[in-house]
């Protein structure tokens, strides 16, 4: 008797190696849209090495495919072969799975698997953006609930540091955000809950918790009206400061210092729930908002400028969703003037931001001035030197044209005694030829005078040759003979 005991004891505490047969199961979608994929899964267990194949067939374009493999180490492990097919028409995919699986210790199991997929038409997306509950756990909301209502409010004690927000949607391939567990401090808390439904459309549910404060400290800054954090969890201590407290109205508020910047900032809330920073100055008893920008390994505190700039226009600038007052040399420019304090140094510098690539420098007013006085002073050197070329370049036509118009009375001149001179030419040739056209009129005459001569002489002569042979009785023997 004690010797089976025993040796139930042992089989208990150590088993015998037995090894479980492997498995195969198929998975995946029932339905599927037409023109949408569907994935088809083959999982195996317990199995060393497989051989199996997928095949595809009906409403579909196909994605049948085989798997053969086997474990590195030969030992059984858990395989999963999957195929995607498109769904190509309505009706029915159907899906197949073939083959064999071997485990570790040589078992060989054959394997037939079907799945069948229903391909449906097109659904249209749902349009509802509602919900269908909404539930603030430990507390009632007023109003009571409804869909169509999206503003609630309710009431905590000071006591209470955290709620829970529960909601769901009323369609079920709509979404939402802003569920959850979240801190809240004296005063208004507001959350929002977005319901996104399937087509885009958007509803928000806004839930606001008033933390009870049974002695608020309510302080203005500009126009609004803020009140004071008392519980230090609700703040975020900043670089560069340290914890500690400050007495307002007989109540000791968390606040932080720092010696370099010597501003005490104590926690503000608005009338929306934010919180934020402000500097309280307990002399004068007065606040304003501090808001940091960070710029690569710089802390900006930006304030108002001390004076104005001359010659730039007045603006202003949203950095981190801040407001800054800002300078501008016009309205095009890229870059602005800010005036603030480095954290890290407590000093306070004219900053130049590039709007683009949000970057700062330190800006340097008085060189600046000088460079635009240099830039004046070389502007009208070249204005006098212009004008100087301006008024050379008249004398220099001046002379031109008083030269020129010389020379256009000489040449003028010149003209007029050249057209003298031809006249006086013309008039002498013309004088010329009629001297002597008179001249050879004169030779003419003389020559015909002297022929005239000559010829009445001539006659003369014969006549006198006859009346001598008349009168002394001289003739001509030889003619006679």
């Amino acid at each position: 008797m004690k010797k089976k005991l025993f040796l139930f004891i042992i089989i208990l505490l150590f088993p015998l190696g037995v090894h479980a047969a492997g498995t195969a199961t198929i998975g995946g979608a029932s339905q599927v849209e037409v023109g949408s994929s569907v994935t088809i899964s083959v999982t195996l267990k317990n199995t060393a090495a497989w051989n199996i194949r997928i095949n595809s067939s009906g409403s579909t374009s196909g994605c049948s495919q085989s798997f053969a493999d086997a474990t590195t180490n030969g030992k059984n492990a858990t395989k999963t072969l999957s195929v995607t097919c498109k769904a190509t028409s309505l009706g029915t995919i159907g899906f197949t799975a073939t083959g064999d699986i071997t485990s570790a210790d040589g078992t060989t199991k054959n394997v037939s698997l079907n799945k069948r997929v229903t391909v449906v038409p097109v659904r249209e997306k749902a349009t509802d953006a509602t919900l269908s509950s909404l539930y603030l756990e430990g507390f009632s909301l007023t109003p009571e609930f409804k869909k169509d209502v999206f503003e609630y409010t309710t009431t905590v004690p000071s006591t209470v540091n955290n709620i829970k927000l529960e909601a769901k949607a009323n369609e079920s391939h709509a979404t939402l955000t802003g569920t959850g567990e979240f801190e809240v401090t004296e005063g208004l808390n507001t959350f929002e809950i977005v319901v996104t439904a399937e087509n885009g459309a958007t509803n928000t549910y806004k839930v606001m918790v008033n933390v009870e404060d049974t002695n608020p400290i309510e302080v203005k800054i500009g126009n609004q009206t803020y009140s004071l954090i008392k519980n230090a969890k609700s703040l975020l201590k900043p670089e560069a400061y340290e914890e500690t407290t400050v007495t307002i109205q007989s109540i000791e508020i968390p606040a932080f210092y720092s010696e370099t910047t010597k501003f005490t900032l104590v926690g503000v809330k608005d009338e929306t729930g934010k919180i934020m920073l402000a500097i309280y100055e307990e002399e004068t008893n007065s606040y304003k908002l501090y808001q940091e920008i960070k710029a690569n390994i710089l802390t900006l505190y930006f304030t108002d400028f001390p004076k104005n700039i001359d010659k730039y226009i007045k603006t202003s600038i949203v950095i981190n969703d801040i407001e800054i007052p800002a300078y501008k040399k016009n309205s095009e420019n890229r870059f602005v003037i800010l005036y603030g304090m480095n954290i890290d140094t407590g000093e306070y510098n004219y900053y130049k931001y590039d709007t683009i690539e949000e970057t700062f420098q330190i800006w340097d007013k008085e060189e600046v001035d000088s460079l635009e006085k240099d830039v004046k002073t070389y502007q009208y050197a070249c204005y006098a030197f212009g004008g100087g070329l301006f008024v050379s370049f008249l004398l220099i036509i001046c002379l031109l044209s008083k030269k020129k118009g010389k020379k256009g009375k000489n040449e003028k001149r010149k003209e007029k005694t050249n057209d003298f001179w031809t006249e006086e030419k013309q008039e002498l040739r013309n004088k010329n030829t009629e001297e002597k056209k008179i001249q050879e009129k004169k030779s003419v005459e003389e020559a015909i005078e002297n022929w005239e001569d000559r010829e009445e002489k001539k006659m003369q002569e014969v006549a006198n040759k006859s009346s001598n042979e008349e009168l002394f009785g001289i003739s001509d023997t030889k003619k006679e003979e």
